[in-house]
């Protein structure tokens, strides 16, 4: 077979749209049938004694990290479309020892807070993607997810001399879009990164502090920005 035959073979026809054409090329990245195992990883780290933005903040003591993992599964039911699922567990931990905030009349002192939260994620998602040249080596996709979360978090503070200890029990569901690229090292063997939107969520909490009921509520948002702090790291194989 030409180069020009397996280039053609490989072409992936994008239908026009009424009487317009919107001329894209999208090479056959991954073939239907087929499926994909892997896992995607995400890490931030937060130290104050790196930081030199804030400025305003006098005898800031703060360290923290949020770590995210999600194991995934997914089929191809059409030549670069897929949909799967994950499972993850979300992890985030920041403790504040001391800050001091001194603007004008504003005198503020905080010192001795933490905050941790453990989340499992359940996610059904669907990806996909533009494969870029004919090799099948390079391509960007799009994946829409639909996700729930469930957990407990913990906010424990030093008030009037007297620990105030926080439990809050979190109930989550979310609606998001992620862009992404992925490049085959190996034959059938990926690595991706992709950047988190959050879109839209609708999310229950219940508390309780000391020990006593406090109450609970309900909220919702959407935010369509592209987070460039929650950035994913993975790594695919096809088979």
């Amino acid at each position: 077979m030409s180069s020009f035959e397996f280039e053609k073979d490989s072409l992936i026809r994008t239908p026009a749209v009424g009487r317009f054409d919107r001329g894209i090329t999208n090479y056959r990245f991954a073939p239907k049938g087929q499926m994909l195992f892997g896992v995607t990883f995400s890490y931030l780290d937060f130290d104050s004694k790196e930081s030199s933005l804030l400025l305003l903040l006098k005898d800031f003591d703060c360290a923290g990290h949020t770590v995210k993992i999600n194991p995934f599964w997914g089929y191809f039911i059409r030549d670069n479309i897929a949909i799967g699922v994950k499972v993850g567990y979300e992890r985030t931990q920041v403790d504040l020892n001391n800050v001091s905030i001194d603007i004008d009349d504003i005198d503020l002192s905080l010192k001795d807070i933490g905050l941790n939260s453990d989340l499992l994620v359940g996610t059904f998602f669907h990806r996909s993607y533009v494969g870029l040249d004919a090799g099948k080596r390079l391509g960007f996709f799009s994946e829409t997810s639909l996700s729930v979360k469930m957990g407990n978090s913990r906010f424990s503070r030093v008030l009037n001399q007297e620990l105030r200890d926080t439990r809050t029990h979190i109930s989550e569901v979310q609606l998001g879009f992620s862009p992404g690229m992925a490049v085959f090292i190996m034959n059938n063997v990926s690595t991706e990164v992709s950047f988190g939107v959050l879109g839209v969520k609708f999310r229950k909490e219940s508390q309780k502090t000391n020990g006593q009921e406090t109450g609970s509520w309900r909220k919702s948002g959407a935010n369509f920005k592209i987070n460039l702090l929650n950035i994913n790291l993975g790594i695919t194989i096809h088979v």
